[in-house]
């Protein structure tokens, strides 16, 4: 014959139920839920029904013996359960039946049983494969990225070498030469010197034409000469008490 199992569900506001809550409060209350619980437990086979065989004197005898529990707390906790209706007794009192475990009784055969761990078995191992999956499409994606970043960074190294040996530095007598062209005063020397201490580098980019670099120069050269001169027009005079014109 197949085996069965059966479980009993325990409702989730049972402790704080109102009938176990006055249960609780009587003395030696605890014991008398322990025995309630017990009760609930022997008739899960018999979808909630105790039978009184008539074996002891009575049926609370009867079921400490079963329920290995004192015969008095088995009397009081039935007493009580019979008056807030969690027992309910047939009227040759052979017959008990607990009306609210009824509906918290399951069971399944030992097939069923395995059915259940299989399925769940599988999807265990679908969520995790599904998990593999993610993690793959991620390491790929981000395997991508590193490349992509690799190859901007050759790139990049490629460019600045690139440009490195398109540019030559030039010779002071270049640098001179085209001062005297344009007549803008630079000091040749010092501007060699100048690139020379950074590299030939123009902030974080190497210099690509020295040329527009003397021009450059040229042009904030004329701007400080502009501001010198409106400083010293605007000196005050004290004699005339005003500024010079």
């Amino acid at each position: 014959m197949e085996k069965r199992y059966y479980w009993l569900k325990l409702a989730d506001d049972f402790f704080t139920s109102k009938r176990i809550k006055m249960l609780r409060s009587l003395a030696g209350g605890d014991t008398f839920t322990i025995i309630y619980l017990k009760m609930q437990l022997k008739a899960l086979k018999t979808e909630g029904y105790l039978y009184y065989d008539g074996i002891m004197d009575n049926f609370a005898k009867e079921l400490a013996l079963d329920i290995d529990e004192a015969e008095e707390n088995v009397r009081i906790t039935i007493q009580y359960l019979l008056s807030v209706g969690l027992l309910e007794s047939s009227e040759d009192g052979t017959e008990y039946v607990l009306p609210y475990t009824q509906k918290l009784i399951g069971s399944e055969t030992s097939s069923t049983q395995r059915s259940r761990k299989c399925r769940l078995k599988q999807k265990e191992q679908k969520a995790l494969q599904c998990n593999d999956n993610a993690t793959d499409v991620q390491q790929k994606r981000n395997g991508e990225i590193d490349i992509d970043k690799e190859i901007d960074i050759d790139i990049d190294k490629e460019k600045v070498k690139r440009e490195s040996r398109n540019f030559v530095p030039p010779t002071l007598s270049e640098v001179k030469a085209y001062c005297q062209e344009r007549n803008n005063g630079i000091n040749p020397e010092q501007f060699i010197d100048f690139y020379e201490s950074k590299g030939w580098f123009v902030g974080k980019n190497k210099m690509k034409d020295w040329k527009a670099a003397v021009r450059n120069w040229e042009q904030r050269r004329k701007e400080e000469r502009g501001e010198n001169d409106r400083v010293q027009k605007t000196e005050w005079n004290p004699k005339t008490h005003n500024f010079f014109e």
